[in-house]
């Protein structure tokens, strides 16, 4: 098990207005210098760096003071800070809250001291924007996909074409798609079943996030299929995750641990599976097919209530090669040119795998390792 710990060195907070603030109570930087005054951020200016990184975040009720990160005695204190923190705990990750609000300069010697993994939360639609701070540290939230993923898929009317456009953008714009935190929920956003009741498209939106570029974010209650009862976004989207009762057999909780499964299969049969890149391979305005290394994944935004039909799609396999779809075990095999001829109904997503590259996973009879090669019980008494 990994553990990996969200972490801001942005700001610190206040229960009050900034100029109730008593700098004295906050430690270690308790010097008002070490602060940049007070001025709102004016999000629609992306391009005023001095903006987003000096002025605050949050509100006036309840203060974010914003430290000055350029400064050396702010810097090198948060590397002491965070070289200890790693070494103490045995942290393998870092999630950066509001990496954007600080000056780029930062990460590099945090990063050094730091000496793991770290992802960074750009909140911003712009792909290139938020790729670019892939200069800086060496993931970030791939918000530049979350848009129009969840747009996509959050109606019956969304658009494919949007989807499949930021997915190249995403890929041409960024140092290292393998290292991004994709997702289609987090607390500081809509729950998606807020958005919809369909659980075709819940289905869809998460075998996304599952087998696309990155590394997969599920929020706490995404698998339970949370709703952000009395209101889509925060604070009613940060349900605690035990009133569900911790349910494994919730339909959303299975879905992601087969995807989970799929994707650790993937990556043990194809080296290059987890640094391939994405890319679609059909659209239309309801389909969307894509191949990662081995794996065709095929999505659909009809719904729940969406007919029966068959796609074909030039799929990249040698014509005859045997496959299987790992959410329902059925089996295809490719046609002249590469052609799968997708059997798609009730809004259902579809995962193919070559099925010769399924031996030892578990997934749809292939039995696994553990059960393989278990010796014969021996007789008691």
């Amino acid at each position: 098990m990994y553990l990996m710990v969200d972490i801001v060195v942005n700001h610190n907070g206040w229960n009050g207005a900034p100029t109730t603030i008593d700098y004295t109570q906050f430690y270690p930087f308790n010097k008002q210098s070490q602060y940049h005054p007070y001025c709102s951020i004016n999000y629609a200016d992306t391009a005023n760096a001095t903006n987003i990184e000096q002025c605050w975040v949050g509100d006036t009720s309840v203060s974010l003071p914003d430290l000055r990160t350029e400064n050396s005695d702010v810097a090198t204190g948060y590397q002491t800070w965070i070289k200890q923190l790693v070494s103490n705990y045995s942290i393998d990750g870092l999630r950066l809250d509001t990496a954007m609000e600080v000056n780029t300069g930062f990460w590099s010697g945090f990063s050094a001291a730091a000496g793991v993994y770290m992802v960074g939360e750009v909140d911003e639609a712009d792909a290139g924007y938020v790729c670019g701070f892939q200069n800086y540290i060496p993931g970030v939230l791939n918000y530049g996909t979350y848009f129009p993923l969840v747009s996509a898929f959050s109606s019956t009317t969304g658009s494919i074409s949007n989807l499949a456009s930021v997915i190249g953008t995403v890929k041409s714009s960024c140092k290292d798609t393998s290292l991004l935190g994709t997702f289609s929920e987090n607390h500081d956003q809509p729950r998606f079943a807020s958005l919809t009741e369909d659980m075709a498209l819940a289905r869809n939106v998460i075998t996304f996030t599952m087998l696309g570029d990155g590394v997969p974010i599920i929020y706490e209650g995404q698998e339970q299929h949370y709703n952000a009862l009395g209101g889509s976004s925060d604070p009613y989207n940060r349900e605690a995750i035990w009133f569900s009762k911790y349910n494994q057999t919730a339909p959303l909780y299975t879905l992601v641990a087969t995807l989970n499964k799929i994707r650790k299969q993937a990556s043990n049969d194809d080296s290059t599976y987890l640094t391939y890149q994405n890319y679609p391979i059909y659209t239309d305005t309801t389909t969307i097919a894509m191949r990662k290394g081995k794996m065709v994944t095929v999505l659909s935004n009809k719904g729940a209530a969406g007919a029966s039909y068959t796609q074909s799609i030039a799929s990249g396999y040698a014509s005859g090669t045997k496959v299987t779809e790992l959410l329902t075990c059925a089996t295809l095999t490719a046609g002249s040119s590469g052609k799968l001829t997708v059997p798609m109904a009730s809004g259902q997503p579809r995962v193919y795998y070559p099925t010769t590259g399924l031996a030892g996973s578990g997934l749809c009879g292939a039995v696994a390792p553990s059960l393989r090669f278990m010796p014969k019980p021996k007789r008691m008494g």
